[in-house]
This record gives structure tokens, sequence and C-alpha cells, in this order.
């Protein structure tokens, strides 16, 4: 049983995610009382949880898992190698509503729409950094209620330059740069030559099955939603 649970540990390693109908074999491993527990020990000594979705099972690396996570170091040097703490707080605002867009739904699935025209992102950042930074005291307030520099990320996005231009110092370009890490995490599919992003099954399945509890949906509400 040991030797089939280091197998499902070593696909999950390899693809972050074991597919119930091209690993057959290793889904009904997974399903074996004995061989959970001994996966279950993993999970406990090794910091990540396993996610079965009654199709896929996935790995997810618990928050202080710097093995199989990302450091903030890692973070900064895959934006850019003079990258600043800001610039990744940033790019991990972007990551975050463009999650609200897609799941921030009310109902009992909150899905919202199928894909995001990147011009409507840049809208969205616009609105969304123009009313920090003409409601500072709100802003400050917010900052504290959720621990995030959100004044000091308005103020890096509003100093971006404005066109089509991809480089770093650009709002189509710090948004492709989110694009890109997203895609590589297989969380979205880049359409259009950029202009247009689409959600995949492996995101559906990580939003709906595990990250939006009850508590992360009021949170991302009160980020994203003007306290809705």
């Amino acid at each position: 049983m040991l030797k089939k649970a280091l197998r499902i540990y070593r696909k999950l390693m390899e693809k972050g995610e074991l597919d119930g109908k091209t690993d057959s074999e290793l889904y009904m491993d997974f399903k074996n009382e004995e061989v959970r527990r001994i996966l279950e020990q993993f999970e406990e000594e090794l910091n990540f949880r396993l996610l079965d979705t009654g199709s896929r099972i996935y790995l997810i690396p618990d928050l202080d898992n710097d093995v199989m996570g990302y450091t903030m170091k890692e973070f900064r040097t895959k934006i850019s190698t003079e990258a600043r703490l800001a610039d990744a707080y940033l790019q991990s605002y972007i990551c975050m509503l463009i999650f609200y867009l897609f799941y921030g739904g009310k109902n009992t699935n909150p899905i919202q729409r199928e894909f995001i025209q990147t011009k409507d992102l840049i809208e969205e950042l616009d609105q969304k950094m123009k009313g920090y930074l003409e409601n500072e005291d709100d802003t400050l307030g917010t900052e504290n209620a959720y621990g995030i520099n959100f004044l000091r990320i308005a103020q890096i996005w509003d100093n971006k330059q404005i066109g089509d231009g991809a480089a770093r110092k650009s709002k189509l370009g710090t948004v492709k740069r989110a694009y890109s890490q997203l895609e590589e995490e297989r969380l979205i599919r880049i359409l259009e030559d950029g202009e247009q992003i689409r959600r995949t099954k492996r995101m559906d399945d990580l939003f709906l099955y595990y990250y939006l509890d009850q508590e992360r949906v009021q949170e991302i509400h009160g980020i994203f939603g003007q306290g809705e």
C-alpha cells in the first residue's frame, strides 16, 4: 500500500493533479482506505492538502509551505529581477481581482462570467485604484482590516504608463504578467493575443470545492465589493 501511496504522491508532485479518467488506476488506489490513511500522514508531515472533487485530485500546499508553494522572493523574481515587494503586492491584487470578477457571485453558484476582456479588467483596476486614492481615510481603514497597503498599490498602478505597450512599466504589461503567472498555474487560458482570458476546469475545481468557503466569500466582497 505504501508503494501505491508513493505513486500517487509522485504523480501529484509532478502534475499538481490526478485525473480520474486518464489516471484511473491511481485514482482507484486513492479510494483505498489504507492508501488514503498513508496519504493523510503525508499531508500532515509535509504541509499540504489533497482535494478530491469526484473526478480529479489536487495537491494544495498549505500557506506556510515554502517547499511546494511560493516564497515572496520567488514571486518577485517571476515578475522581474528588479521587482520590488510593492510590485509583488500589486500583481497579487490583480490576480485577486480576476478571481473576484470570475467568482464574486452571491448565490449558490458564485461564477459570474465565462471570460474577462483585458480592456475591462484595466478599466476595473483604474476605478478601484482611483477610489483608494480619492478616499484615503477609508483606504487606511481597509488597510488596517486586511493588512494590505492598498494606498501604495494604488499609487504604483496610477503611475503606470497608459497605452498598448507590454512594457513592465505599462498597465497592460503589468496585467499580462499576472496573466502569465495564472496561465503557468493552469488557472486561466489566454485568448485573442491577450485580449481575453477564460477560466479552466482546474480553476473552477479549486475555487468551487476549496477556496470559496463562506468566510472567504465575505472577505472578497469586503475588499472588492465596496463592503457589500
